[in-house]
């Protein structure tokens, strides 16, 4: 048996039962998933996953982030320009690693995955790594294991992906559009324009003007950028807004211009040890904006939510790849787990 009935209840019996008894309470109720990471086109094409390394490694940054505190390549995961196309070979180095996961929240999860949605019951390791590979793609070719099928045999009743502020929502659209029962809502997530050390960051910040007809050269027609967003995201069912910020603290920052900012930030060679005071400015904006519709706002502060920006494949792999050099690494915080959230009015 590849998972224990009790593996998340208490060891304590008397707890243990009091915790058996409070889950099978809800053990079938619907799901509201509030915090999804969904691909949005999975839902609007409703098309065949491709297979399983591109479904369940690739893009889970926590399995990648893992990998690659290990020594192992990006590109080896199927990540970059330079990136190894052959989906069976990445699965087997993930399967070569698995036990690295022992007591993680990620291999309980694949555990889970593995036993009640393809019904396998074989721990994985590089032993089994193509027999498993091929029985989870046999699996991801048929009908029941379509996006929308799956949401359906799930019982979710809504769920929510994390979308850009400069996305189009169209996937949502097409979803919307197909007469498809389900209820899927885009979060707004507006780091690529609020960070000035995102690549790209100018361009965005051009595109998010072009978007919304606001001058985000200025601090009040950035704002107004946000908000006219904000509001397109609202009309496509979104309640929420999710945030990487690094730290919660108050700004001492003087009002800063959005392209001032840029320039300070690319002028600084390292990066500034501290956040920008752009960063930090926009902070309190999310928080104390003011109108009639609620929204559930969530931050995660700690550096952990921007390394993979911050440090290239190359830095990352050199450095994991002897116990000297692991020291320059950021450890990761607890603060790093655990996302603090509250509802507040925000326009």
């Amino acid at each position: 048996m590849l998972l224990h009935p009790d593996r998340l209840f208490p060891a304590d019996p008397a707890t243990r039962d009091i915790a058996r008894a409070l889950y099978h309470a809800v053990e079938k109720a619907p799901i509201v998933s509030p915090h999804g990471h969904t691909d949005p086109r999975w839902w609007g094409e409703n098309g065949a996953f491709a297979n399983p390394a591109e479904l369940l490694v690739i893009p889970d940054h926590y399995v990648v982030r893992m990998l690659i505190s290990q020594g192992m390549a990006y590109e080896d995961l199927g990540i970059g320009p330079d990136a190894d196309s052959d989906p069976r070979a990445i699965w087997r180095r993930f399967a070569s690693q698995y036990h690295l996961f022992q007591g993680t929240p990620s291999r309980l999860w694949f555990d889970h995955s593995l036993s009640q949605v393809f019904g396998i019951e074989e721990r994985l390791s590089h032993h089994n790594a193509d027999e498993i590979y091929d029985a989870v793609n046999e699996r991801l070719a048929l009908p029941d294991y379509r996006p929308r099928a799956l949401y359906e045999r799930f019982g979710i009743d809504v769920i929510a992906t994390t979308d850009s502020a400069l996305d189009d929502l169209g996937w949502h659209q097409m979803a919307k559009d197909s007469g498809w029962s389900g209820r899927v809502v885009p979060t707004y997530r507006p780091d690529a324009v609020i960070d000035p050390e995102t690549q790209g960051f100018a361009a965005n910040l051009d595109r998010l003007g072009e978007l919304t007809g606001c001058d985000t050269g200025s601090w009040q027609g950035y704002l107004d950028a946000h908000r006219a967003r904000r509001a397109f995201f609202r009309a496509m069912g979104a309640t929420a807004t999710d945030h990487g910020h690094p730290t919660p603290k108050q700004p001492t920052c003087p009002q800063p211009r959005p392209r001032s900012s840029l320039r300070a930030s690319a002028q600084a060679a390292p990066p500034p040890p501290r956040p920008s005071c752009f960063v930090l400015r926009c902070l309190p904006k999310w928080r104390g904006c003011r109108s009639r519709t609620v929204w559930s706002c969530s931050f995660t502060p700690a550096p952990c939510a921007t390394i993979a920006r911050r440090f290239s494949p190359a830095t990352v792999a050199t450095a994991a790849s002897t116990s000297r050099s692991r020291s320059a690494l950021p450890r990761r915080s607890s603060r790093c787990s655990t996302p603090w959230a509250w509802n507040r009015t925000c326009d």
